[in-house]
C-alpha cells in the first residue's frame, strides 16, 4: 500500500491453494526515482485543486456572520446551510466518480473545477436563507467527485506502497487551505463596500472566480494516464505500470467495469465498514471546520475578521501533525494502530473544548481535533487498496459519498444544539463521541483489509 512498510519486508502472499507465492519485492534505486518523479509532477496540481475546493466549501464559516444581518442567518439555518452542501454532494458522487472513469481525469476534474467555481460566484447573489440553501445544494452537486476522483487520480499514477505518502502529501491542502483561507477570507472581508459590494459578496467572487482559473490549468496540464503524461518517457511509463500491477493483484478486476464495478463494490461488507468510520471521522471535522471561526469568536470575544486570523492556528497545527504522521506511518508502518491514537488524541482535543470554562485550554482542544486531518489518509488507503481499478474508483466515491452524512449531521447538529443552549458545550461533547467511536472501530481496519482478494502480504 504504502511507504510505511520497510523496503526490506519481503512477506509472501498466497494467491490460492495450490497457487504460486509472491513476495513484495524492495524497491531498486531506480524505481524510487521514478517514483519521486512521478510524485513531484502529480501531487502539487491535486493540492493546489483541493486548497480552493476546501476554502470554496468552507469560506461560508469566515463570511457567515457577517451574513447574518444581510441575509437574516440565525444558528440554525446556518448550520443547516453549512451542511446541505453534503447532501447533493452524497447523490451525485459515484455517478460523477463513473463519469471521471469513461471521460479521463484532465476532462472531468477540469469539469468539476469550473462548474463549482461559477457556482460559488453565483453565492454573491444569494439574498435570503433559501436562496443560500439552494446555491450549497448546487455547489455539492457540482463539486461532487472531485476529491474521491484525485485519489483515483493518484492511483493511476502511484504504486500501492506510495499511496499513504501521495495520499499524505494530497491532504496537505485541506489544513492549508483551511488555515490560509481563513486568514485570506478574512482579508477580502476588509473589501467591504468596495465598489458598492460587500465584503461576504468579495469573498464568493474572488475564490469562486480562482477555482474556475484552476479548473483551465488543470485542462491544460494533467495527463489522464501514465502513458499519455508527456514528462515520462515510454520506458518509464512502462515501468511505472507494471511497479503499480506488482504491488497489487487485478485479475479480479479486469471485467469490473460500470455498473458491474458499482455493483460488486455495493455488496461489498468491507467497504461499508470502511465508510461508517470515515462518518464519524467526518461528523467531528466539518462541525470543527464550519464552527471555528464562531466557537473562537464567542470564548474569546473577537470580531469577525480576527476571530478568522486566529481560525488558522488549528489548521497549522493540523498541517505539522499530517507531516509528522505520515512521515512516521512512511518509515515505521502500524497505520491502523496510529490511525486509532490519532483519533483518540482528536477526542480528547474535543472533550477538553467543551468541557473547560479557560478559553486557552478550549481553543488548544480545538487544536488537537483539528488534527483528525492526520488521520484521513490513513483511513483512505486502506479501501484504495482493498479495491483494484474501476472498482477503486467506486470504493473511494463510496467512502467519501457515505462520509458526507457525517459532513451534513455534524455542523446541522452543532447549530441546533447552539441555538437551544446558547452555547457549544453539548454539541462539542457529541461530536468528541464521533471520534471516540472512529478510534473504536478503526482497530479492525486490518482485519477487514486482509480480507480483499488483492491483498498482498507485508503491504498493510
Amino acid at each position: 500500500m504504502n511507504p510505511a512498510i520497510p523496503e526490506q519486508s519481503r512477506d509472501q502472499v498466497s494467491q490460492g491453494a495450490g497457487q504460486e507465492r509472491k513476495e513484495a519485492k524492495p524497491r531498486t534505486a531506480d524505481e524510487v526515482r521514478l517514483i519521486s518523479k512521478v510524485i513531484r509532477h502529480v501531487i502539487p496540481l491535486a493540492v493546489l485543486g483541493l486548497f480552493v475546493s476546501f476554502i470554496d466549501r468552507t469560506n461560508i464559516s469566515v463570511a457567515g456572520p457577517d451574513m447574518e444581518h444581510a441575509i437574516g442567518l440565525t444558528p440554525e439555518t446556518f448550520g443547516l446551510a453549512s451542511g446541505l452542501f453534503f447532501i447533493a454532494y452524497l447523490i451525485f458522487e459515484i455517478p460523477s466518480n463513473l463519469a471521471l472513469k469513461k471521460y479521463g481525469a484532465k476532462v472531468w476534474i477540469a469539469r468539476i473545477m469550473v462548474s463549482w467555481g461559477l457556482v460559488c460566484v453565483a453565492t454573491a447573489l444569494v439574498k435570503t436563507p433559501t436562496s443560500l440553501y439552494v446555491m450549497r445544494l448546487l455547489l455539492g452537486l457540482a463539486e461532487s467527485g472531485f476529491y474521491p476522483g484525485v485519489l483515483f487520480y493518484l492511483g493511476l499514477f502511484v504504486p500501492a506502497r506510495e499511496l499513504t505518502k501521495a495520499y499524505a502529501l494530497y491532504q496537505l491542502g485541506i489544513p492549508i487551505s483551511l488555515a490560509l483561507g481563513s486568514v485570506l477570507t478574512a482579508a477580502i472581508l476588509l473589501l467591504d463596500g468596495f465598489l458598492g459590494v460587500a465584503g461576504w459578496q468579495w469573498v464568493f467572487i474572488l475564490e469562486g472566480g480562482l477555482a474556475v482559473v484552476v479548473g483551465v490549468i488543470c485542462y491544460f496540464v494533467m495527463a489522464s494516464q501514465p502513458e499519455s503524461a508527456k514528462w515520462l518517457s515510454k520506458q518509464e511509463a512502462s515501468q511505472l505500470s507494471e511497479l503499480i500491477k506488482r504491488d497489487r493483484k487485478t485479475d479480479d478486476d479486469r471485467n469490473a467495469h460500470g455498473l458491474k464495478a458499482v455493483s460488486s463494490v455495493l455488496r461489498n461488507k468491507q467497504v461499508w465498514y470502511y465508510s461508517i468510520v470515515y462518518t464519524f471521522m467526518m461528523m467531528g471535522f466539518y462541525s470543527v471546520t464550519y464552527w471555528l471561526p464562531q466557537i473562537i469568536k464567542h470564548k474569546f470575544a473577537l470580531t469577525n475578521v480576527q476571530s478568522g486570523i486566529l481560525s488558522s492556528i488549528p489548521w497549522l497545527t493540523a498541517t505539522i501533525a499530517l507531516f509528522a504522521v505520515s512521515t512516521y506511518v512512511s518509515r515505521r508502518g502500524h497505520r491502523a494502530a496510529v490511525l486509532t491514537i490519532v483519533l483518540l488524541t482528536c477526542a480528547i482535543g474535543m472533550l477538553a473544548s467543551s468541557l473547560s470554562s479557560n478559553a486557552t485550554i478550549a481553543f488548544v482542544g480545538l487544536c488537537l481535533g483539528a488534527c483528525i486531518q492526520a488521520a484521513v489518509p490513513l483511513l483512505y488507503s486502506f479501501p484504495s487498496q482493498h479495491f483494484p481499478g474501476a472498482k477503486g474508483a467506486v470504493a473511494l466515491a463510496l467512502v467519501n459519498s457515505v462520509g458526507q452524512i457525517g459532513g451534513f449531521l455534524g455542523p446541522y447538529i452543532l447549530g441546533i444544539l447552539r441555538g437551544a443552549t446558547g452555547a457549544d458545550t453539548t454539541g462539542l461533547l457529541l461530536l468528541g463521541s464521533s471520534f471516540l467511536i472512529a478510534a473504536l472501530m478503526s482497530t479492525g481496519l486490518t482485519k477487514q483489509l486482509r480480507k480483499s482478494p488483492s491483498y498482498v502480504a507485508g503491504i498493510e
